[in-house]
């Protein structure tokens, strides 16, 4: 939860920064404000930075053999009506988000019934 309001903290202080900035360039102290500018832009990337590192994608990699056995256990639930749970675990094992996640069941859902047509 910390995480994902720290991009937020760190923007409201460039915003601060950029306004001291300013107030300083009208007041003519010109050295304070290239200092206080300078500290707000600095601030904007680390906003950016930490909002971009919070929403990437945490995908993780299985093996051949460990997908194999996944896809076993996926096409059960899914001969089983139980699409939703399918999802779930492909989810929970796998990292990927909801979109990517009923992608692939819908696809191994259509694999499972090109099998049973052609059988």
């Amino acid at each position: 939860m910390l995480k994902s309001k720290a991009w937020k903290l760190l923007l409201i202080a460039a915003i601060c920064f950029s306004f001291t900035g300013i107030m300083s360039l009208i007041e003519k102290k010109n050295h304070m404000a290239i200092l206080y500018l300078s500290l707000a832009v600095a601030y904007f990337i680390l906003s950016i930075t930490n909002y971009k590192a919070i929403n990437k994608s945490n995908e993780i990699r299985l093996s051949d053999t460990e997908l194999q056995n996944m896809n076993i256990e996926l096409t059960k639930l899914i001969i089983d009506g139980k699409e939703i749970k399918a999802i779930k675990r492909y989810r929970l094992d796998t990292g990927v988000g909801l979109k990517e996640g009923k992608d692939y069941i819908d696809s191994l859902s259509e694999k499972i019934q090109i099998n049973k047509f052609t059988k």
